[in-house]
């Protein structure tokens, strides 16, 4: 089952059209759906998406090979991205708790990537020195947090389109809904491949033993937890993709970096040699 936790109509009025997708009177929120897919409307809010994502969660029994999907516009601090940008967020931040949660993305997917940030209220220009995070949403960590009570981390995502670089220009609903239409392709295309990694039961290969890998490759290299976490994502990804893990990552187990740049350096090979 795909579940799609959405804040206003405006962004979920392509998907409920592309789905065929029938409400359903008789509940507290907003919800649609068909035979694979249930959509619900939250309403703005770390909270309240907090709420609507655990009310659908539970109502419809979510059971651990399904996949929930936070889907909405963004404001963008960075300049990199632009105006309908679609963005897969592999990693958001609670802009009041300065929590962090990061999505395992073990699939390949033709999405930038960048960091979310989740705040109660509108984010404007004027507070960009506050913002740790690559974009800005109201409900992405409310979301995740809930979402991963249910579901493991490789099956809960935020996607995002960039609308606005925090100049709070006023929000068209045409403009939104059109710009979410223009990348259906690509969220199906993305969706499709995680249904397929999850007909695995298992990764084909210890979690235990990746674990230690992933310890000796730190000790030895001298990886920071982000790079740390990125590299178990690639790890993973492979083994998906080609049933074991390369014998070259063997030749990294015993190397004792230097400097920083070394250590990137290494990096940036092991890197290459898990996702080419």
């Amino acid at each position: 089952m795909i579940f799609f936790i959405i804040a206003f109509y405006p962004e979920a009025k392509p998907l409920i059209e592309h789905f065929k997708l029938q409400k359903i009177l008789s509940s507290k929120f907003e919800v649609f759906f068909n035979n694979q897919i249930f959509l619900i409307l939250t309403r703005e809010g770390i909270i309240r998406s907090s709420i609507g994502t655990t009310y659908l969660l539970t109502k419809f029994s979510a059971q651990e090979k399904d996949i929930a999907i936070n889907l909405g516009i963004c404001g963008a601090k960075n300049r990199r991205f632009q105006k309908g940008d679609i963005i897969l967020c592999h990693k958001i931040i609670n802009h009041y708790s300065k929590r962090a949660y990061y999505p395992d993305i073990i699939i390949n997917h033709d999405m930038k990537e960048g960091i979310l940030e989740s705040f109660m209220t509108p984010v404007k220009k004027d507070m960009e020195e506050e913002i740790e995070g690559d974009i800005v949403d109201m409900e992405g960590a409310g979301f995740f947090e809930s979402a991963s009570f249910f579901l493991p981390p490789h099956n809960i995502h935020c996607i995002k389109i960039v609308y606005d670089f925090l100049d709070y220009e006023k929000v068209k609903k045409e403009e939104i809904s059109n710009l979410i239409y223009n990348h259906i392709p690509k969220i199906e295309r993305f969706i499709y491949s995680l249904s397929e990694l999850n007909k695995f039961e298992k990764l084909p290969f210890e979690e235990e033993n990746i674990k230690n890998i992933l310890e000796k490759l730190k000790n030895s290299l001298n990886l920071t937890f982000s790079m740390t976490h990125e590299l178990e994502k690639y790890l993973k990804g492979y083994i998906i993709r080609k049933g074991n893990i390369p014998k070259e990552i063997f030749d990294f187990l015993n190397i004792k970096v230097a400097s920083k740049k070394e250590r990137n350096e290494y990096f940036e090979r092991i890197k290459k040699l898990l996702y080419p």
